[in-house]
């Protein structure tokens, strides 16, 4: 089948309107948008959360730092790197670093940035910015709040995999940032 060549155009945002929020956690927003076509959307859904910086830190024996931990939106017990909602004005790696201690008690001696991602390209729905840590240190206990009590837990990379796979690792973000921590590439830039 042959397909011929378009130019892909961007929308175009005619207006917007919040519908709900609860700061800084959630806002919901109605656009007015002109689609290339000159299609006018009156009702399209956007939702901005938080953006977050998460780490896949590692040991020099290779295990991986995970937080083994309740997530209400999943209703289970699931690990989960660590991970934390930027404050304001403070930059992801700044963010990676004070979630890495706060949660876990580590702090790391090399630091790769891998590369910021949306979860949904076309609701939003808060930007990751991804890291890689490695040199780890014990340097102090996690900081426990009443909405988090990890187990942190070192899992080896092939264990890992088994963790995708049979559901102990449930949230996308980790899924991710472990499939691009453990690609053959990364060696290559890091």
């Amino acid at each position: 089948m042959a397909r011929t060549s378009k130019k892909v155009q961007p929308w175009q945002l005619l207006s917007t309107k919040e519908l709900f929020a609860v700061s800084p956690w959630i806002k919901v927003y109605e656009d007015t948008i002109k689609l290339p076509s000159g299609r006018i959307v009156e009702d399209y859904y956007r939702i901005a959360l938080p953006e977050y910086a998460m780490i896949y830190a590692q040991r020099k024996d290779g295990k991986v730092l995970f937080e083994r931990q309740y997530k209400h939106g999943l209703g289970k017990i699931t690990l989960v790197l660590p991970a934390g909602a930027l404050e304001k004005g403070e930059r992801a790696i700044e963010t990676a670093k004070r979630e890495l201690l706060e949660e876990t008690g580590y702090q790391a001696g090399r630091w790769k940035y891998v590369g910021s991602f949306l979860v949904n390209g076309n609701k939003g729905c808060g930007r990751a910015h991804f890291f890689i840590a490695k040199e780890l240190e014990k340097i102090s206990e996690p900081v426990i709040d009443d909405m988090e009590e990890p187990e942190i837990v070192f899992i080896s990379e092939h264990s890992i995999m088994k963790a995708i796979f049979n559901g102990e690792i449930s949230t996308l973000a980790t899924a991710s940032l472990v499939a691009i921590a453990t690609n053959p590439a990364i060696s290559q830039i890091y």
